[in-house]
């Protein structure tokens, strides 16, 4: 029985902290009715998660009532902090967080990957570096989120494949925990991501609004990724490799892609599309910068390349809307930096191509975290785990019997 009240214990203190990211301002008289805990066993955990920094509890609020008033309860922002790193293929990126996703540092460098082993040892150090300044800071790290640009077994962080920098079947989260273990940064817990899906994350976890139906992101650089969350959590398929929307044929027979197929989302919507129709090569792929400048004199050929890769992600969020449904459509990465050409050429596209019964309710809009949304969605990735964890955990039957059904109303306070 002890082993099942630490777990309920660990269920209900995740739980209050749940209801709280959701809804700051929620007092402990709140969460009792909303949980259906007892005030006093709400008020013990609540202090507790106080004392360790998950929660803060704020000054209460003025009013014209008698009687003490309730005291609102918000994330912690000062006392736990959160890193998150991401593999780009023209650069590595570092932030370090709080709960809230409110940054104290990022650190973007442009860098070329050649060796596997030359790359994770530049990113360990600069993962060590803001890992430093947060202890220094007086901040408990919960850990380290890694976005890369390919398919990840999550189980054991393995980097199945990544086209676009070459690399495959690489052990990046042994490798990584190993590197920064011998950088002094001691045990951190590594985990690995799809930097589609890390991006979709940074919206879900750390964004304004809470959404009840699916969100669904685009991550639109060199390459094209995806990421879905459904019903609370990201959703992985069942290899994990959920939201390659990249590699959805939008044409037969089409380009040629760096997955071997044909026609492949990814050879439309891309920087590698925009500047391939531009130039006419493959190779070099131009920089966004060297797009932007395009833009802005005037050039037709790159306005001309912009719109056509802005006419076919109209399609593939057409084919998107139809088969999720999705509450909102989010467009991120480098080439949105393009802006109208593309963008507005992607809505116009996509409602030309609704039919004539179109009944989807959604909205598209723009990444709010820019360029550090890959590595903040990694970042959130570790808080994700420690809210969900504990479910997880519930939903594991023991080896000798079935698991019971976890309830929420549960009075245990131990």
């Amino acid at each position: 029985m002890t082993g099942d009240q630490s777990l309920l214990k660990r269920i209900n203190r995740m739980a209050l902290v749940r209801l709280v990211k959701a809804e700051p301002g929620l007092s402990r008289v709140d969460l009792a009715v909303r949980t259906g805990l007892t005030k006093t066993t709400v008020g013990m955990l609540v202090q507790e998660l106080i004392d360790e920094g998950w929660l803060h509890q704020n000054a209460p609020a003025r009013g014209q009532g008698v009687g003490r008033r309730p005291s609102p309860l918000t994330l912690d922002p000062d006392h736990i902090g959160l890193l998150g790193a991401e593999v780009g293929v023209d650069y590595l990126n570092v932030v370090a967080c709080n709960l809230q996703g409110e940054l104290f540092q990022s650190r973007l460098v442009p860098y070329k990957h050649r060796e596997v082993g030359r790359s994770l040892k530049t990113l360990s150090a600069m993962v060590a570096s803001t890992h430093a300044a947060l202890v220094a800071g007086g901040r408990r790290v919960l850990g380290l989120g890694v976005a890369v640009p390919g398919m990840v077994d999550v189980q054991g962080g393995v980097l199945r494949f990544a086209p676009n920098i070459g690399w495959h079947g690489v052990g990046i989260q042994s490798l990584l925990a190993t590197r920064l273990a011998e950088a002094g940064c001691g045990r951190l817990e590594v985990a690995v991501i799809n930097d589609a899906k890390a991006a979709a994350l940074s919206e879900y976890v750390f964004g304004a609004e809470h959404h009840s139906g699916p969100l669904i992101y685009l991550a639109i650089g060199v390459g094209l990724g995806g990421g879905i969350v459904l019903s609370d959590r990201l959703y992985l398929g069942q290899d994990g490799i959920a939201g390659e929307v990249g590699h959805t044929i939008l044409q037969r027979g089409g380009p040629l892609c760096a997955c071997g197929r044909r026609g492949c989302a990814e050879t439309f919507v891309s920087q590698r599309a925009v500047s391939r129709e531009v130039t006419g090569r493959d190779n070099p792929v131009l920089s966004i910068q060297a797009l932007l400048e395009r833009l802005a004199a005037g050039d037709r050929a790159t306005q001309r390349a912009a719109r056509r890769a802005g006419e076919y992600l109209g399609i593939l969020l057409q084919n998107l809307a139809n088969g999720f449904n999705p509450a909102v459509m989010v467009l991120g990465g480098p080439l949105v930096q393009l802006g109208d050409p593309l963008v507005k050429s992607a809505l116009a596209s996509m409602e030309a191509h609704a039919g004539r019964y179109d009944f989807h309710r959604h909205s598209v809009r723009l990444c709010r975290f820019g360029i550090d949304a890959s590595a903040l969605g990694a970042a959130g990735s570790v808080f994700q785990r420690y809210l969900l964890s504990v479910e997880r955990e519930a939903e594991s039957p023991p080896a000798e019997a079935p698991a019971p059904r976890r309830r929420m109303k549960a009075t245990a306070g131990t």
